[in-house]
């Protein structure tokens, strides 16, 4: 009778271990994506800050070149 609750315990153990290890995979693949949109949504805005900046240093340049009204 001990020897199957000993065994029984190493089962559960070892199940408890599974999911574990199993969750943290999946916690690692969601946070490497996460952190992928992230970067991915931060060079969007630099490239659009970069934009907006290289646009008004145009402006600034030709003086006749109709200024745009919407910003």
């Amino acid at each position: 009778m001990e020897k199957n609750r000993n065994q029984t315990q190493k089962n559960v153990t070892r199940a408890a271990k599974t999911i574990k290890d199993g969750a943290d995979a999946a916690f690692d693949a969601v946070q490497g994506a996460t952190e992928a949109v992230e970067s991915a949504a931060m060079n969007t805005v630099d490239k659009t800050a970069d934009a907006v900046n290289k646009a008004a240093e145009d402006d600034d340049e030709d003086p006749k070149r109709p200024v745009n009204t919407y910003f």
